[in-house]
Protein backbone atom coordinates (compact mmCIF):
# COMPACT_ATOMS: atom_id res chain seq x y z
CA UNK A 1 0.00 0.00 0.00
CA UNK A 2 1.24 3.23 -0.85
CA UNK A 3 0.61 6.68 1.32
CA UNK A 4 1.14 9.71 -0.20
CA UNK A 5 1.95 13.12 1.87
CA UNK A 6 1.20 16.46 0.78
CA UNK A 7 3.44 19.38 1.75
CA UNK A 8 3.83 22.82 0.39
CA UNK A 9 7.15 23.79 -1.24
CA UNK A 10 8.25 27.36 -0.68
CA UNK A 11 10.62 28.24 -3.81
CA UNK A 12 12.69 31.02 -4.46
CA UNK A 13 11.52 33.55 -7.09
CA UNK A 14 13.65 31.55 -10.12
CA UNK A 15 12.01 28.50 -8.92
CA UNK A 16 8.64 30.02 -9.02
CA UNK A 17 8.86 30.71 -12.76
CA UNK A 18 10.28 26.98 -13.47
CA UNK A 19 7.20 25.75 -11.44
CA UNK A 20 4.73 27.66 -13.33
CA UNK A 21 6.19 27.15 -16.77
CA UNK A 22 5.91 23.19 -15.83
CA UNK A 23 2.49 23.97 -14.42
CA UNK A 24 1.51 25.56 -17.78
CA UNK A 25 3.12 22.49 -19.82
CA UNK A 26 1.59 19.93 -17.83
CA UNK A 27 -2.21 21.55 -18.22
CA UNK A 28 -1.90 22.15 -21.50
CA UNK A 29 -0.89 18.40 -22.02
CA UNK A 30 -3.86 17.51 -19.89
CA UNK A 31 -6.32 19.95 -21.99
CA UNK A 32 -5.21 18.18 -24.75
CA UNK A 33 -5.12 14.94 -24.19
CA UNK A 34 -8.94 15.36 -23.10
CA UNK A 35 -10.13 17.29 -25.87
CA UNK A 36 -8.94 14.24 -27.88
CA UNK A 37 -10.74 12.05 -26.35
CA UNK A 38 -13.72 13.55 -26.53
CA UNK A 39 -13.10 14.69 -30.04
CA UNK A 40 -13.05 10.40 -30.48
CA UNK A 41 -16.65 10.26 -28.10
CA UNK A 42 -18.40 12.51 -30.14
CA UNK A 43 -17.18 11.23 -33.71
CA UNK A 44 -17.82 7.87 -32.66
CA UNK A 45 -20.84 7.50 -30.90
CA UNK A 46 -24.61 8.00 -32.37
CA UNK A 47 -28.20 7.57 -31.03
CA UNK A 48 -29.78 4.38 -31.73
CA UNK A 49 -31.99 6.13 -34.78
CA UNK A 50 -29.33 7.97 -36.05
CA UNK A 51 -27.91 5.06 -38.44
CA UNK A 52 -27.38 6.30 -41.88
CA UNK A 53 -29.28 4.47 -44.73
CA UNK A 54 -27.53 5.04 -48.00
CA UNK A 55 -24.21 6.75 -46.33
CA UNK A 56 -21.57 4.14 -45.62
CA UNK A 57 -20.35 4.51 -42.12
CA UNK A 58 -16.55 5.36 -41.79
CA UNK A 59 -14.43 2.81 -39.64
CA UNK A 60 -14.21 4.06 -36.37
CA UNK A 61 -11.15 5.97 -34.77
CA UNK A 62 -9.40 3.06 -32.21
CA UNK A 63 -9.97 4.97 -28.57
CA UNK A 64 -7.16 6.81 -27.50
CA UNK A 65 -6.16 5.26 -23.76
CA UNK A 66 -3.52 5.85 -21.82
CA UNK A 67 -0.92 3.96 -23.17
CA UNK A 68 -1.62 5.63 -26.86
CA UNK A 69 -1.44 9.19 -25.23
CA UNK A 70 1.68 8.35 -23.34
CA UNK A 71 2.94 7.12 -26.60
CA UNK A 72 3.18 10.82 -27.91
CA UNK A 73 5.21 12.06 -24.80
CA UNK A 74 8.71 10.87 -27.09
CA UNK A 75 7.70 13.02 -30.14
CA UNK A 76 6.46 16.16 -28.31
CA UNK A 77 9.95 16.02 -26.37
CA UNK A 78 11.82 16.31 -29.65
CA UNK A 79 10.83 19.54 -30.35
CA UNK A 80 8.94 22.80 -29.25
CA UNK A 81 5.17 22.44 -29.46
CA UNK A 82 3.07 25.80 -30.53
CA UNK A 83 -0.15 26.59 -28.65
CA UNK A 84 -2.74 27.31 -31.63
CA UNK A 85 -4.84 29.45 -29.49
CA UNK A 86 -2.46 31.77 -27.63
CA UNK A 87 0.82 31.24 -29.93
CA UNK A 88 2.98 30.34 -27.12
CA UNK A 89 6.10 28.20 -27.25
CA UNK A 90 6.38 25.47 -24.88
CA UNK A 91 9.63 23.33 -24.61
CA UNK A 92 8.40 19.51 -23.11
CA UNK A 93 12.04 18.64 -22.47
CA UNK A 94 11.63 20.76 -19.14
CA UNK A 95 9.47 18.71 -17.71
CA UNK A 96 10.42 15.21 -16.23
CA UNK A 97 8.65 12.42 -18.37
CA UNK A 98 7.79 10.62 -15.14
CA UNK A 99 5.31 14.02 -14.16
CA UNK A 100 3.45 13.63 -18.19
CA UNK A 101 2.57 10.07 -17.37
CA UNK A 102 1.29 11.10 -14.28
CA UNK A 103 -0.93 13.71 -15.98
CA UNK A 104 -1.59 11.01 -18.89
CA UNK A 105 -2.82 8.88 -15.50
CA UNK A 106 -4.94 12.00 -14.65
CA UNK A 107 -6.59 11.92 -17.73
CA UNK A 108 -7.70 8.40 -18.01
CA UNK A 109 -8.95 8.28 -14.15
CA UNK A 110 -11.10 11.30 -15.16
CA UNK A 111 -12.29 9.80 -18.47
CA UNK A 112 -13.20 6.52 -16.93
CA UNK A 113 -14.87 8.02 -14.56
CA UNK A 114 -17.35 9.66 -16.79
CA UNK A 115 -17.76 6.98 -19.31
CA UNK A 116 -17.87 3.60 -16.91
CA UNK A 117 -18.95 5.20 -13.56
CA UNK A 118 -18.16 3.84 -9.76
CA UNK A 119 -18.59 0.23 -8.58
CA UNK A 120 -21.78 1.91 -7.75
CA UNK A 121 -22.92 3.25 -11.51
CA UNK A 122 -22.97 6.40 -10.30
CA UNK A 123 -20.74 8.25 -13.33
CA UNK A 124 -19.32 11.78 -12.50
CA UNK A 125 -19.43 14.39 -14.53
CA UNK A 126 -17.79 15.94 -17.75
CA UNK A 127 -13.89 15.94 -17.19
CA UNK A 128 -13.39 19.93 -17.69
CA UNK A 129 -10.28 22.18 -19.40
CA UNK A 130 -8.37 23.06 -16.91
CA UNK A 131 -7.80 26.28 -16.52
CA UNK A 132 -4.54 28.10 -14.04
CA UNK A 133 -6.43 27.97 -11.00
CA UNK A 134 -7.55 24.69 -11.83
CA UNK A 135 -4.35 22.93 -12.56
CA UNK A 136 -2.03 23.88 -9.57
CA UNK A 137 -0.34 20.27 -8.63
CA UNK A 138 2.38 18.23 -10.14
CA UNK A 139 3.26 14.58 -8.94
CA UNK A 140 7.20 13.63 -8.76
CA UNK A 141 6.22 9.76 -8.66
CA UNK A 142 10.03 8.78 -8.13
CA UNK A 143 10.58 10.35 -4.97
CA UNK A 144 12.35 8.95 -2.68
CA UNK A 145 14.32 9.68 0.82
CA UNK A 146 17.67 10.39 -1.97
CA UNK A 147 16.00 13.55 -2.26
CA UNK A 148 15.98 14.73 0.92
CA UNK A 149 18.70 17.55 1.53
CA UNK A 150 18.23 18.42 5.07
CA UNK A 151 15.73 18.43 8.02
CA UNK A 152 15.66 20.99 10.31
CA UNK A 153 12.56 21.91 13.30
CA UNK A 154 9.67 22.02 10.54
CA UNK A 155 11.47 22.52 7.48
CA UNK A 156 12.58 19.69 4.67
CA UNK A 157 14.71 20.69 2.14
CA UNK A 158 14.58 18.16 -1.12
CA UNK A 159 16.40 18.40 -4.06
CA UNK A 160 13.69 18.24 -6.89
CA UNK A 161 15.08 17.10 -10.60
CA UNK A 162 16.07 20.11 -13.36
CA UNK A 163 15.56 22.49 -10.50
CA UNK A 164 17.30 22.14 -7.14
CA UNK A 165 16.87 22.39 -3.54
CA UNK A 166 13.42 23.44 -2.52
CA UNK A 167 11.82 24.39 1.27
CA UNK A 168 9.10 22.23 2.17
CA UNK A 169 7.25 23.00 5.46
CA UNK A 170 6.58 20.10 8.05
CA UNK A 171 2.59 21.43 8.76
CA UNK A 172 1.72 18.10 10.50
CA UNK A 173 4.11 15.19 11.24
CA UNK A 174 5.60 12.97 7.70
CA UNK A 175 6.61 9.42 7.71
CA UNK A 176 8.73 8.37 10.44
CA UNK A 177 12.04 7.76 7.91
CA UNK A 178 11.98 11.46 7.53
CA UNK A 179 11.42 11.94 11.20
CA UNK A 180 14.07 9.92 12.21
CA UNK A 181 16.60 10.84 9.58
CA UNK A 182 15.85 14.51 11.61
CA UNK A 183 17.76 13.39 15.07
Amino acid sequence: MNIRYQYQLYPDTSQKSTLNQRLRICRYWYNRQRGDRFDWWERNRTTVNACPLLASISAPRKRPNYYSQKQQLPALKKDWVKVFHSGEILDFKQVDSTILQDVSKRVDKAFERFVVGDSKGGRSGKPRFKTEADYRTMTFSTANNDWIKLVRNNWIYIRLPKLGVVKVRMHRKGPQRICHQAS
